[in-house]
């Protein structure tokens, strides 16, 4: 295992930026397409800077301590993180790393989708396919809020953990997005965008495009965009657990609930969070369908708000500003 040869993984990242210049009556419109990473979503980023350290290692020939990876997860983080420890496992030819799941009992009976192509799948498919890479743990989420503590002592009681323990459902304790925001304002992009619209779910990406915007001390606003609703088409958004989702539902925004210091150290003031409907992502799938953009229902809702943005800023103009969408993906709708 341990020799002179580098060995490299699939690496996320320079995904391309595309202009969708008039789209949805935006003159000044692009879009950030994540669905370029290996498995079809940002969420690469997370797992992928997850193992770096450990590949490092490796390049070291220095042979890596076992450790554990957990996330409260029914989609593409769980996936993500599954498959950077599979391919980490590969490498070493020997289990080092350990994905857990945590997902909650009621999920089997659901389906994820649909995508702009219409493509359904069923969370039972999906969670077999998990369990190709990853450890499965119910978890009944209604109960309580967990805590890394928690969910530590689950995996403990359950046998389940090999050498340290980390959960990433918070994010780690260093940025994994924030080279999005990098790529697109630094490389991409010829000048620094008037928005920047993110997709929230655990709030991670869009922390971490307000810390690279606030360090930069750029003009850029950002306008979170997720959904209040329990039903919601674009489930991998909905978390009572980052965001007050009854607020978000009945007036159409709702403040975030982050720690006041989060695990990079970070303070974390709270910010608005505006809601969109699954009527509306329906009909911004469609249109997005019609214009060749790939995206599953989390990752259309940046589009699905351009509509009424000035009604968020009565000051944008739809004619003069541009706008930066960030589409995270279309993960698990690619099996």
């Amino acid at each position: 295992m341990l020799n002179k040869k580098v060995i490299e993984i699939a690496k996320p990242g320079n995904t391309p930026l595309v202009n969708v210049d008039g789209l949805f009556g935006v003159r000044n419109l692009y879009m950030k397409d994540e669905t370029k990473n290996p498995n079809h979503t940002f969420k690469d980023r997370l797992a992928y800077e997850m193992v770096r350290p450990i590949l490092d290692e490796i390049n070291k020939c220095i042979k890596p301590k076992k450790h554990t990876f957990s996330s409260i997860s029914y989609g593409n983080t769980a996936y993500s993180m599954g498959f950077y420890c599979d391919q980490i496992n590969k490498i070493c030819g020997e289990e080092i790393l350990k994905a857990l799941v945590f997902f909650p009992p009621k999920l089997i009976g659901k389906t994820y989708g649909p995508n702009t192509e219409g493509k359904m799948v069923s969370c039972k498919n999906a969670m077999e396919k998990l369990s190709k890479t990853c450890e499965l743990i119910e978890l009944d989420l209604s109960k309580k809020v967990y805590t890394e503590e928690d969910l530590k002592k689950i995996a403990k009681d359950k046998g389940e953990i090999i050498g340290g323990y980390t959960d990433i459902t918070e994010g780690l304790d260093r940025p994994a997005y924030r080279k999005i925001a990098e790529e697109a304002f630094e490389n991409q992009l010829k000048e620094v965008p008037d928005y920047v619209i993110v997709p929230f779910g655990a709030g991670i990406l869009c922390n971490e495009v307000i810390d690279y915007i606030k360090d930069k001390n750029l003009k850029t606003k950002v306008i979170p965009v997720s959904s209040g609703d329990p039903k919601t088409i674009a489930v991998m958004l909905y978390g009572i657990i980052w965001v007050d989702t009854e607020s978000l539902l009945k007036n159409g925004k709702g403040f975030t609930k982050h720690r006041a210091i989060d695990k990079t150290g970070r303070k974390r003031e709270k910010y608005l969070v505006y809601h969109v409907s699954d009527d509306e992502i329906l009909d911004t799938m469609k249109i997005l369908n019609k214009n060749n953009i790939t995206a599953e229902a989390s990752g259309s809702v940046g589009f699905a708000i351009l509509h009424r943005l000035n009604e968020i800023d009565p000051k944008f103009d739809k004619n003069k500003h541009s706008v930066l969408v960030i589409n995270t993906g279309n993960g698990l709708l690619n099996y």
